[in-house]
């Protein structure tokens, strides 16, 4: 298991270090329905205070943040990455860190943190419940958490285009291309993955089947969360509504708590 937590961390780390990665998400500048919605929801309550954002990738969520609050701290463990955010927001503190070690700070440090774009799902299990961890210990009591991950109950988990329901079209024929100039790399990958009862971690075809991507379900998330620790947990879909399934959507996001003492917290 080690060798194959070693691979997924190589491939993962190389990929997202290249030049056309970090240019890619270098351009991206807008946030999504659900990210609208929940910072909505929060600003109330976290204006001025103290926001941890990780995986910042280009800082595609930094400017908004940086509105709601300027005691603001963006990580990526990509120095490529770290260097395009601070060329953007020279006033901010923007770090190159990684979310499995959050040392640098205090416990009980920040009342929000955010981790977007599913940066959570690019390490493995183990590390998956380390990056948790440290999220709650850093994290204020009261304190928000909000990610997003790839949602395990997705019709379209696992399919490549021409196993999914076809309907002959422009999109689907880019999609059937863009697939099979990748499939050489996608096959070479795909004895690396990962099934179990409570996730899978596959080669996507994310960045041209260059990734391995971690996916959950919704019922296995929140338990998963209620396990490390987290309360109040709600999931919304990419239409920005609350839901308690979805099978429409390859990305769900989430909101939770950590409890101000091991009974409850706080309402929003």
């Amino acid at each position: 298991m080690k060798e194959r937590k070693d691979i997924l961390d190589a491939v993962n780390r190389r990929t997202y270090a290249s030049a056309e990665v970090v240019n890619w998400y270098d351009e991206l500048d807008s946030i999504y329905k659900p990210e609208v919605v929940i910072l909505q929801k929060l600003t109330p309550v976290i204006k001025n205070k103290k926001l941890l954002d990780l995986g910042i990738g280009g800082g595609r969520t930094t400017r908004f943040l940086l509105e709601i609050s300027s005691d603001y701290t963006g990580i990526d463990y990509t120095p490529a990455a770290v260097k395009v955010v601070k060329s953007k927001y020279p006033g901010a503190k923007v770090l190159c860190a990684d979310a499995r070690d959050l040392s640098a700070f205090e416990d009980a440090d920040f009342e929000f943190v955010l981790f977007s774009l599913n940066g959570i799902d690019y390490v493995d299990h183990q590390d998956r419940l380390k990056v948790l961890s440290e999220i709650g210990r850093v994290l204020k009591p009261g304190g928000f958490f909000m990610f997003s991950t790839h949602n395990r109950d997705s019709r379209q988990f696992n399919r490549l285009p021409w196993q999914e329901e076809v309907h002959f079209s422009l999109n689907f024929l880019k999609s059937a291309l863009y697939t099979l100039a990748f499939l050489p790399r996608h096959f070479r990958l795909k004895k690396h993955e990962i099934y179990t009862d409570e996730y899978a971690i596959i080669n996507d075809n994310a960045h041209g089947f260059s990734l391995f991507t971690y996916y959950i379900g919704l019922e296995r998330q929140r338990a998963q969360l209620e396990t490390a620790g987290f309360v109040s947990v709600e999931a919304y879909d990419m239409d920005g509504k609350l839901v308690e399934r979805d099978q429409n959507f390859p990305w769900t996001y989430y909101l939770t708590q950590k409890p101000l003492d091991s009974a409850f917290a706080a309402d929003v």
